[in-house]
């Protein structure tokens, strides 16, 4: 199968080529390291919107993203949600914070046996302004805020304001606890 060439931001940010990256891609796989700041959520998304213009075979996202901007955060989980192919993603390493809202948006969601998923507040980027733009800009956190829990809540049926208390403490979830919790459907078969 011809995969069509990755669209800008499929590329290191040095501007290099990605060629493990784009080896994935010809087999419909995606993976998401590192912090996830808009930059890693617009190659998220670019490579996103090519496979699913490529087929309907569902795309594997693996994901390791220990922390993340919300803003990032809602703009994958949002694509992931919009494509048309089923998005797959299994949690290796740490996932915490914001990246959970990318986890949720997932149509099947795995975990590795030693990956950890970590329930933490999300934090406010650094604002400047005036204080009329200081105070938009915290009410637009809160409102992301309320908006990051109801989508864990829809996911685990748990009350938005229990996991906003597991958030508060920093709780970590191991692989077995991450599906009892209901963020994930399963661990991936151990060998």
């Amino acid at each position: 199968m011809t995969m069509p060439s990755l669209p800008p931001g499929g590329s290191f940010p040095s501007g290099e080529a990605d060629p493990l990256g784009d080896r994935l891609l010809e087999h419909r796989i995606i993976l998401a390291t590192g912090h996830l700041d808009g930059t890693r959520a617009s190659e998220l998304c670019a490579r996103l919107v090519t496979l699913d213009a490529a087929g309907e075979e569902p795309v594997r996202l693996h994901l390791q993203t220990p922390d993340g901007d919300l803003e990032a955060a809602f703009a994958a989980a949002d694509t992931v949600n919009a494509v048309t192919c089923p998005v797959h993603v299994l949690v290796i390493g740490q996932v915490g914070g914001p990246p959970l809202a990318v986890l949720t948006a997932a149509r099947r969601r795995e975990m590795t046996p030693h990956a950890v998923l970590r329930l933490a507040e999300p934090r406010a980027g650094l604002a400047v302004g005036g204080a009329t733009d200081l105070a938009a800009r915290e009410e637009e956190h809160r409102h992301l805020v309320d908006a990051f829990y109801l989508r864990l809540a829809e996911t685990t049926g748990r009350e938005a304001d229990e996991i906003r208390a597991d958030a508060r403490e920093d709780r970590l979830l191991t692989a077995d606890e991450a599906v009892a919790y209901g963020l994930v459907h399963s661990v991936v078969a151990r060998p």
